[in-house]
């Protein structure tokens, strides 16, 4: 009789304990944005997590710390990514973001690349090689997407046979891996074959691409020049702005010089002591280039 009650008794426990409320305890996008609590309205991220509101010159501003604001409209735009599962980042990098409570990519900071490998699509080495596999076009013509592909693997510090990505040997794999459609178009879908590569994404944020810079990947975006060119985004602050994205380019479009005889691979880090009309490092408006209409940004994940 005595076990029947002690099992009668934790039954009744489990019941009553399931319709006790525990406000703390917030499942991840159960719900986000302002709240109101005892002590005053708050922000609320994603996780449960509660954040003091403040308001500075006129704008609300959100207290992570005690040292760190940042923009609720920001916070609130990032949350709703999250949220409505609209962002194209890997789900292990916004998790990451999220829980770091490092809010310090927003409209108002610019996020760089600490390096990158650069190569250019004329060069003498690969420049009159065929662009995949039908020989309708070179590389130096249409090899902007490939050169672009070589410069985020190599910056990834990728190989192929021992010897790090370039735009030759990358446009090798890319033929023998189903790289390239009837008309040597690049698919880039086929680098998440590439060794040391989980992933490719494709997504139209530049808070996405500002998100991933931050977490050293690289954005290859997708311009007007005024045809489709691809070059890689080094900087950025997150805004759709052609004079807030800097992008380090395939050739050299401000003087139309040729990249012939350009250095086979340079490696910028930083940027700062870059010329800037030698365009390796360029804002999209110095170019006279505008963004694409589409899947702007294209990315693949290292391992």
């Amino acid at each position: 009789m005595r076990i029947k009650k002690i099992i009668v008794l934790l039954i009744l426990f489990v019941l009553l304990i399931s319709f006790v409320p525990f406000g703390g305890m917030i499942k991840a996008d159960e719900g986000y944005g302002l709240v109101t609590t005892d002590k005053g309205e708050m922000y609320r991220d994603t996780h449960g997590n509660l954040f003091p509101i403040v308001v500075i010159d006129g704008k609300r501003e959100v207290k992570l710390n005690e040292y760190e604001l940042a923009p609720l409209e920001a916070l609130l735009e990032r949350d709703a990514k999250e949220s409505k599962g609209q962002s194209a980042l890997p789900e292990e990098i916004l998790k990451k973001y999220y829980a770091s409570k490092d809010f310090s990519v927003s409209t108002s900071s610019y996020v760089t690349l600490p390096a990158i490998y650069s190569y250019k699509q004329g060069y003498w080495r690969w420049g009159n090689e065929w662009l995949g596999t039908h020989k309708r076009y070179t590389i130096v013509n249409k090899g902007c997407f490939l050169t672009s592909s070589a410069m985020m693997l190599a910056t990834y510090n990728l190989t192929i046979n021992g010897s790090i990505v370039d735009p030759l040997n990358l446009n090798t794999w890319m033929g023998s891996h189903n790289g390239f459609d009837s008309d040597d178009g690049l698919i880039f879908g086929a680098i998440a074959n590439f060794p040391g590569i989980s992933s490719v994404g494709y997504f139209e944020s530049c808070s996405d691409a500002a998100i991933a810079i931050y977490y050293h990947i690289v954005p290859i975006i997708a311009v007007h020049h005024p045809g489709l060119h691809f070059c890689v985004l080094v900087k950025t602050n997150g805004e759709k702005n052609t004079t807030t994205n800097w992008i380090v380019n395939t050739y050299d479009a401000i003087t139309g010089g040729s990249s012939y005889y350009a250095p086979e691979r340079m490696y910028y880090a930083p940027y700062d002591n870059i010329a800037e009309l030698s365009n390796y490092f360029s804002t999209l408006a110095r170019v006279g280039y505008t963004f694409a209409d589409s899947d702007i940004f294209r990315t693949a994940y290292p391992q």
